[in-house]
């Protein structure tokens, strides 16, 4: 979109047990895409944006309604979103597209942006990974 902004963000990690206050956690990101949402044109969530998000055929877990329904306003108003599958949020399937509006990438994607040539990705899979990860 001429005139947009273009947004990237990654490694949330929504749902570690880490984060001491996950809801407060949760409702500081949802404020930040508040922030964005008049002059955003697009936004890339380049992967680990939720804590092992297992996704189900029929069943998706509990949790995270604030940020979800935020991604929802966004891709609503036209805010082309693309997230980036990480280490952590390897297990999305078609929720999220089918649900969001959202662009899921697997793996690397080089795009033109403002005229310029980008490598994105969430930077686990980039390279040599560890047999440990890939089992």
């Amino acid at each position: 979109m001429p005139g947009k902004k273009i947004y990237f963000a990654s490694d949330f990690h929504l749902g570690a047990r880490y984060i001491e206050n996950p809801i407060e956690y949760e409702r500081r990101i949802v404020r930040w895409l508040d922030s964005i949402k008049q002059d955003a044109g697009t936004l890339y969530l380049l992967g680990d944006i939720l804590d092992y998000w297992y996704e189900y055929r029929y069943v998706v877990p509990k949790g995270f309604t604030r940020f979800f329904g935020k991604l929802a306003e966004l891709s609503d108003n036209g805010i082309d979103i693309h997230w980036f599958i990480g280490n952590h949020d390897i297990w999305i399937f078609d929720y999220l597209p089918h649900e969001l509006g959202i662009t899921i990438h697997d793996g690397t994607l080089i795009t033109e942006i403002g005229g310029k040539r980008f490598f994105l990705s969430h930077g686990d899979n980039v390279g040599k990974r560890a047999m440990t990860f890939r089992f």
